[in-house]
C-alpha cells in the first residue's frame, strides 16, 4: 500500500492514497458558523465548497501551523447516505511511504467514538500513525459537512 506522509507538530502520520482526489496548497479558508473546532472552515474548489478538517486540531487541540509544506488533502468521503469531498489540513507533507498491511501494528489505544487511527508503522526509526480518512468524518460532523443528502 502507498501512503502520504505528513506531520502534526512533531508527530508523524500517514494517509492511504486510496480515495485521494488532490493535494492543494494551504489556502484561504472561510469559517463555517457553529462548526466543531476540528472543522476549520471551507474553501471553493472547482465551483463547490469543500469543508476542511484541521488534523492537528482534531488530534492535539491546536491548529496546524502555516508552513510551505502545509497542504490540503482532498479526498472523496462516502457514508451510508451522504458523500462529498472533504479536505484535511496537515503539515510537513513531503513524501510517501510504501507498506504491507502485515507491517501495520494495531493502535495501542483506540477511541470508538473518535476513530481514525488504524495502526502504527515503525520504519526508518520513525513511529508513524496510519489514519483512515473515511473514519475521520465522525457521525457528529455529518450535519455540518453535508447539508444535502445524496440521491
Amino acid at each position: 500500500m502507498l501512503a502520504l506522509l505528513f506531520r502534526l507538530g512533531a508527530e508523524h502520520f500517514a494517509l492511504d492514497l486510496a480515495g485521494l482526489t488532490a493535494i492543494l496548497p494551504n489556502s484561504r479558508i472561510r469559517p463555517i458558523p457553529h462548526a466543531p473546532p476540528e472543522i476549520c472552515g471551507e474553501f471553493n474548489w472547482r465551483g463547490r465548497m469543500v469543508p476542511v478538517i484541521d488534523l492537528r486540531q482534531m488530534f492535539f487541540g491546536t491548529p496546524c501551523e502555516w508552513h510551505l509544506t502545509t497542504r490540503l488533502i482532498v479526498f472523496r468521503w462516502q457514508g451510508k447516505t451522504q458523500r462529498g469531498n472533504v479536505a484535511l489540513r496537515a503539515e510537513g507533507i513531503t513524501d510517501t511511504v510504501e507498506y504491507r498491511p502485515a507491517d501495520l501494528q494495531k493502535p495501542s489505544v483506540a477511541n470508538p467514538e473518535r476513530p481514525g487511527v488504524t495502526g502504527t508503522l515503525i520504519t526508518d526509526g520513525k513511529v508513524i500513525r496510519v489514519i483512515d480518512p473515511q473514519a475521520l468524518v465522525w457521525d457528529s460532523f455529518h450535519e455540518v459537512l453535508f447539508r444535502e443528502v445524496a440521491s
